[in-house]
């Protein structure tokens, strides 16, 4: 058996449109000692014949077979598997793809830390390649809590993002005639494995289609993962943590299953019929019992949310699938109704001039408050914004449009607003008449132009919530000295689809659960126990900051390509108190055009420390932060791969 030769299984069905890119990907590897093992599984298109194709023209590595009836994934797989004559195998679907390095820095990764698993992150593309959302696993390399952070993640099911050792995966084959079959395979593995590695230097492209597995109708058929989590728990119950490692996967297979799919399927009829499948095939699980594992959901909701869902699992308990779809239809119809604004329509200038209206109708609060809308290339999010900030329950008192020269028909859409609010409310248009190349310093001319007691940076591409305002001047009326009020982020694609609902797990690096709750506190505090390792807001649009002459600030903040951010906030902490609530209220929306796709880790590190070095003019840092700031650089280095000098 060849020592370092990896041999990569793709299992193929009726994948004629994208095979070709995702076998490429592998025979452009820059890591050569690699094999490649395609299986039709008796596609009725013309998979097979591409494959062919191919297999004449890279002999040496692509190896093509053919099943001769259709038999799954699983069996695929397996064959695959067998077939294989390397001790490292690794699994690819057919309709993703990967980077060039992707297995030269698992493979690297590997070696240096001995591990018989090494793991990376997934990117979701849509059809055109286009980046939908990064799944970011930020896994703990520490040794006493890699295992628990590779499980615990949405992705640990899947056996794509992974390189094994051949004698661990054999082990685990994966149960055939099965959907949702990886996690049967992964997580036993994982869990039994002497060492294994994380890495986010490399990524693997998870293609989403709509004719895929995943993303097909729901049916019978996705029970399987219930079978799948049983005969998972019955390989892992040799393990020394198992109460652990099983309230982690019953939270993310089965619960997931449950409050995000299960219970949002529309129709009563279907819902109910669901509804009962799952009661009677979870019967020997019970998740519902799991207190840890409900716990740990309800953890993730808000007041309102908390209560909704602890009552949602525990109806389980009495086995009634109707209690259950009653409860829901009548929720269904409050939430559709309560979430009808929130990017749910087409936004006309008619939608923003009526809620230019009812602005100019409000009564003026105590709070005034600047909204300041940073634009660049934006003009396709422009109308949904404003509308976003108009529709606000809380009054605003001004509104300045920034444009940073941009190359599409901003202007238009811009002039076209002035010219319909003018009428109702106060707004001004500022136009750049060359290009400023950073953010920070459009920041700055809306803090200057503004009037209001609090500003609000209100990016062009972003949206929120109609209460946003609402709630952080409620804090502010609380303790005057807030210098800086923000509220949860969620994440949205391009479309406004959300896809990572709360930004807590990723600036909570530390798990302190310090944004659990929503607090008032001293920016003192916040500095010396939080923001001192990492930026705590995750986005600008999150935030009302007090009006005031940041001059010296935002010039430091743009000596930083990545971090000026960090620096910005981190100073006006130092200045007063600090408000948070705990609602997602903004949605913070994440596409190609963003700064941060863009970033370059090393750079970014040099960075980090820059900014931990000012961080001791701005708070005490005692021998415990210095300690705190080496296990960052040192976690860094690891998931960004910067010990070999790549970025």
């Amino acid at each position: 058996m060849e020592k370092n030769t990896i041999t990569v299984i793709v299992p193929c069905y009726n994948v004629e449109k994208y095979v070709e890119k995702s076998i490429k990907s592998l025979l452009n590897q820059t890591y050569q000692d690699l094999k490649i093992i395609a299986i039709d599984d008796f596609s009725i298109d013309n998979t097979f014949a591409i494959l062919k194709n191919l297999e004449i023209q890279n002999s040496e590595k692509l190896k093509v077979y053919r099943n001769d009836r259709n038999k799954g994934l699983s069996y695929t797989r397996n064959r695959g598997i067998s077939l294989a004559d390397t001790s490292y195998i690794a699994f690819i679907d057919s309709d993703d793809y990967v980077d060039e390095n992707y297995y030269e820095i698992l493979m690297s990764n590997m070696i240096e830390k001995n591990a018989e698993i090494a793991i990376t992150d997934i990117q979701l593309v849509n059809d055109k390649g286009e980046d939908l959302a990064p799944v970011q696993l930020g896994i703990n390399p520490d040794p006493e809590d890699i295992k628990e952070g590779a499980i615990d993640t949405g992705t640990s099911a899947s056996a794509c993002n992974k390189l094994f050792k051949k004698e661990i995966i054999e082990k685990y084959l994966f149960p055939e005639g099965k959907v949702n079959e990886d996690i049967a395979t992964t997580i036993p593995a994982i869990l039994h494995a002497n060492t294994i590695c994380y890495t986010d230097a490399t990524k693997y492209y998870y293609v989403q289609r709509e004719n895929s597995i995943q993303n097909s109708t729901f049916s019978e058929k996705r029970f399987d993962i219930i079978e799948s989590v049983e005969l998972t728990l019955d390989r892992i119950k040799d393990t020394e943590r198992y109460e652990t490692y099983k309230t982690i996967i019953l939270y993310h297979q089965i619960l997931m299953l449950y409050v995000y799919v299960i219970t949002a399927l529309k129709g009563f009829k279907n819902r109910q019929k669901y509804l009962a499948m799952f009661i009677e095939k979870e019967a020997n699980l019970r998740v519902e019992n799991n207190k840890a594992c409900v716990q740990k959901y309800l953890n993730t909701r808000g007041k309102i949310g908390k209560i909704y869902w602890y009552i949602v699992i525990n109806l389980l308990k009495l086995k009634s699938a109707t209690c259950i779809n009653l409860l829901l239809s009548l929720s269904h119809g409050f939430f559709k109704l309560k979430n009808k604004t929130v990017i749910g329509k087409t936004v006309t200038f008619s939608d923003i001039v009526k809620e230019a209206q009812k602005q100019k109708e409000k009564k003026k609060s105590k709070i005034s408050i600047s909204v300041v809308v940073p634009n660049y290339n934006y003009a396709d999010f422009l109308l949904e914004r404003v509308y976003s900030i108009l529709y606000q329950t809380e009054k605003i008192n001004e509104l300045i449009l920034l444009d940073d020269c941009s190359t599409d028909y901003s202007h238009e859409v811009i002039d076209e607003l002035v010219e319909k609010l003018q009428p109702y409310i106060s707004v001004k248009k500022v136009y750049n008449e060359t290009n400023s190349g950073i953010a920070f310093k459009q920041w700055q001319k809306g803090f200057n132009l503004a009037s209001g007691d609090y500003v609000w940076i209100a990016e062009a591409d972003d949206y929120c919530d109609k209460h946003m305002l609402k709630k952080l001047v409620k804090c502010i009326k609380k303790d005057p000295n807030i210098s800086i009020a923000y509220v949860d982020t969620a994440f949205m694609d391009k479309q406004g689809k959300v896809f990572l609902k709360s930004i807590k797990s990723e600036i909570d690096i530390r798990k302190t659960g310090h944004w659990n709750h929503s607090y008032i506190t001293s920016g003192e505090n916040e500095l010396q126990n939080y923001t001192f390792l990492n930026c705590t807001i995750a986005n600008v649009s999150s935030a009302l900051i007090k009006k005031g002459n940041y001059d010296k600030y935002f010039e430091k903040a743009i000596t930083f390509r990545q971090s000026g951010d960090w620096v910005l906030y981190a100073n006006l902490m130092k200045l007063g108190d600090v408000a948070y609530v705990n609602k997602p209220y903004n949605y913070y929306r994440v596409h190609g055009n963003n700064i941060t796709s863009t970033m370059k880790k090393q750079k970014h590190l040099e960075e980090i420390k820059r900014i931990h070095q000012d961080m001791k003019e701005l708070t005490s840092i005692t021998n415990w932060h210095e300690k705190e700031f080496q296990k960052r650089y040192e976690f860094l280095t690891k998931v960004w791969n910067l010990e070999t000098g790549k970025e």
